[in-house]
């Protein structure tokens, strides 16, 4: 058969029009080419273990969404939730084996990397998100130096939530306390040897094996946020909860500096401010979201322990009897003394501290 030229549409009255087709695929194909050439895929695995459907999964979701509008998916994060991949000193592990890239972690799993995380959350350290705010803000540049200098990148801080003691008897005191089993991450070399320290009994688990632990009374206290306990079922057991913020837990989002290097650097502002805005709006919500879930905790059986000013002093006493075995161990040296010496001018400042909400 012989193609004549009007056959396939290059008659003198469809020849411009034939012309504009090809133009724009033309077009079409060297974008795609540029693209591809400028910028490969980045697939990032991003572990957490925040529960699938709680609100932190959200926010992890909505960060990967964000990434791909703003990379025209070119940079895919993959959310592994709910622990799938072990323990927080598990996603540490792996980040280090590049089997995981990123993570959303606890200041226990961000003292794997670095100890000075922790000096933000030490026991009766603050009162309230103003003082935990200004004393954050002092301590961030180191912080993100040290991570950075371990090869890892903060993309974001965040708050996790006010620690209380949730156990299967009423505490109202230390003493109390030390009648109990308690939780403790495992993983972590000194916790159990400090508490042991101080006349407790700890008990090493991963976080997926603490419903078990309860279930089987291999413990029976836990120390976590209300959100935490409620979203992972564990106030059905440790039905008491002890009226006394014990901690406040920081956390953040992590990448390691080897994928995010592969970033281009005009794209990587872009992808840490929308990780910023969406961790910025998960910390207000959670900084309200506890007592929504101690409400709910409430309906469902838990009993929240008043205790009297009386009371509250031991714990104090406690504190100000052990928290230098801290020191060195939980905390590094170095970020243990700047942290209680900036709650020490913070205190002589006066500095404005309302109630906690």
């Amino acid at each position: 058969m012989t193609f004549s030229p009007s056959a396939i549409g290059t008659g003198p009255s469809k020849r411009p029009r034939l012309h504009r087709l090809v133009s724009i695929v033309i077009v079409g194909v060297i974008a795609i080419l540029g693209r591809g050439a400028g910028m490969q895929v980045v697939n990032i695995k991003m572990a957490s273990l925040a529960p699938e459907g709680s609100a932190w999964h959200q926010v992890l979701q909505d960060i990967a969404q964000d990434w791909r509008e703003i990379s025209d998916n070119t940079v895919r994060l993959q959310i592994y939730a709910g622990g799938v991949l072990g323990d927080e000193s598990d996603m540490v592990r792996k980040m280090r084996l590049n089997q995981v890239q990123a993570a959303a972690l606890t200041a226990e799993g961000l003292s794997y990397i670095d100890k000075g995380i922790y000096g933000l959350s030490l026991p009766l350290l603050v009162d309230n998100y103003v003082e935990l705010d200004w004393l954050r803000s002092q301590v961030e540049p180191e912080l993100r130096r040290r991570y950075m200098e371990k090869g890892i990148i903060v993309l974001a801080w965040a708050d996790v939530g006010w620690v209380y003691w949730f156990t299967r008897e009423p505490v109202r005191t230390p003493d109390d306390l030390r009648q109990l089993r308690l939780f403790t991450w495992a993983g972590d070399p000194h916790s159990p040897r400090l508490w042991k320290t101080a006349g407790f009994h700890a008990v090493s688990l991963s976080a997926v094996d603490v419903l078990p632990g309860l279930q089987t009374g291999l413990i029976d206290a836990v120390d976590s946020t209300p959100l935490t306990v409620a979203s992972f079922q564990w106030f059905g057991i440790t039905k008491y909860m002890t009226d006394l913020p014990w901690a406040a837990m920081t956390g953040g989002l992590i990448i390691t500096q080897q994928v995010w290097n592969r970033i281009p650097k005009g794209l990587q502002s872009k992808l840490r401010e929308a990780v910023e805005k969406r961790a910025q709006r998960i910390k207000n919500d959670i900084r309200y979201t506890d007592n929504d879930a101690v409400a709910v905790m409430q309906e469902h059986g838990l009993e929240v322990i008043e205790i009297t000013e009386t009371e509250k002093a031991q714990w104090h006493q406690l504190i100000d009897q052990y928290s230098h075995l801290l020191k060195g161990t939980l905390v590094d040296s170095i970020m243990y003394d700047r942290v209680l010496a900036l709650k020490d001018n913070m205190e002589r400042s006066n500095l404005n501290r309302p109630q906690p909400n």
